[in-house]
């Protein structure tokens, strides 16, 4: 069986064009809105020039407006049609044109001019090969993108922590400048794997400069490790940041026993030594089968859900099994048992 090559490329950033839950918090979007007390609709939003705006709020994000928000809400619900939004919390007071800050909430950010580089020949040649998993391009049978970054403390965002690298999913390009420039969404997921969770002490780093932009396997949610060669930006340590995170998730699981108990289906062709114990628990509707591999719908043995155990019980056709000391066989009228 082929497996399909993880493709790779770089990319570089800057601590002034990453946006964050602390990076640049009042620098991201920037909007004059409507409140009404006791209401949790903001309406008639307008962008503030110079900074970006509704087309970029997604829910979670984190909402600040003084005297109209208590401390700070997070986004709900985003109508670009309706320029307007719902938020978490109610308005405290009514107003109108009110500016708002709003910023991506942990786990999201935001990657303003990001620039592409590849080494040698190969996909991706440029960003034209690359689309966010929520992009109307992204075509769902290809494997997805993904970002591996530096890490920083949270409450350090600009102090990279050397040998911590995060995996996140591009989910959004906001915005392809050219074929070697743009802004994008990334962020850490669950829905993928251990390995793209985000810690919470945890962050991007706004003090690193290079990104490794790759494929992730449909397969295991891994992405691939190469050389600092391979990729030309970033240490060594950036280019197999990918199996410290594969390490630290699927090995971790393998080894930890996890799996077990199991609890489901599962088939298994072959055969399996075992040492120990072994018990099967079986519900009300549940019985213990043993079938026959050239007729999987005969029925050697079983033990029913009352504890009875039953042979199949051999027609004339059958003929008669060969004698086997200890052996116990039944017909329909029968009981043979095998003795010297």
């Amino acid at each position: 069986m082929a497996f399909p090559v993880l493709e790779f490329g770089a990319l570089s950033y800057g601590s002034s064009t990453l946006y964050s839950n602390e990076q640049n918090t009042n620098g991201f979007i920037r909007i004059n809105a409507d409140y009404v007390s006791g209401s949790p609709n903001v309406t008639n939003i307008a962008a503030v020039a110079g900074f970006f705006g509704i087309n970029e709020i997604k829910p979670g994000m984190v909402m600040v407006s003084s005297g109209e928000i208590s401390g700070e809400t997070t986004v709900v619900s985003v109508d670009v049609g309706n320029n307007s939004l719902v938020m978490a919390d109610n308005a405290i007071a009514s107003a109108t044109g009110q500016l708002t800050r709003i910023r991506p909430q942990k786990g999201l950010y935001f990657f303003e001019s990001a620039s592409f580089s590849k080494t040698g020949t190969g996909e991706p040649s440029d960003l034209r090969d690359i689309t966010g998993s929520n992009d109307s391009e992204y075509d769902a049978t290809t494997p997805k993108w993904g970002i591996i970054a530096p890490l920083a403390k949270t409450g350090s965002a600009t102090t990279t922590v050397i040998g911590e690298y995060g995996q996140y999913v591009i989910t959004d390009i906001q915005s392809r400048i050219s074929t070697t420039q743009m802004n994008f969404f990334a962020s850490a997921s669950a829905d993928i794997g251990d390995s793209f969770i985000e810690g919470s002490g945890s962050q991007v780093s706004a003090g690193a400069s290079n990104l490794i932009v790759a494929e992730i396997s449909t397969t295991n949610g891994l992405m691939p490790i190469m050389s600092s060669g391979d990729v030309g930006a970033g240490s060594q340590g950036l280019a197999l940041a990918a199996y410290n995170a594969s390490v630290a998730s699927v090995f971790a699981a393998l080894g930890s026993g996890s799996g077990f108990p199991f609890t489901g289906s599962a088939a298994i062709s072959g055969s399996i030594d075992m040492t120990g114990s072994f018990t099967t628990l079986l519900n009300t509707s549940e019985n213990f089968l043993i079938k026959n591999a050239a007729a999987t719908t005969q029925s050697l043995f079983q033990i029913n859900n009352e504890g009875v155990a039953v042979f199949r019980a051999r027609i004339g056709s059958d003929g008669a099994p060969s004698p086997v000391v200890g052996g116990l066989y039944f017909t329909t009228s029968s009981a043979f048992i095998g003795v010297d």
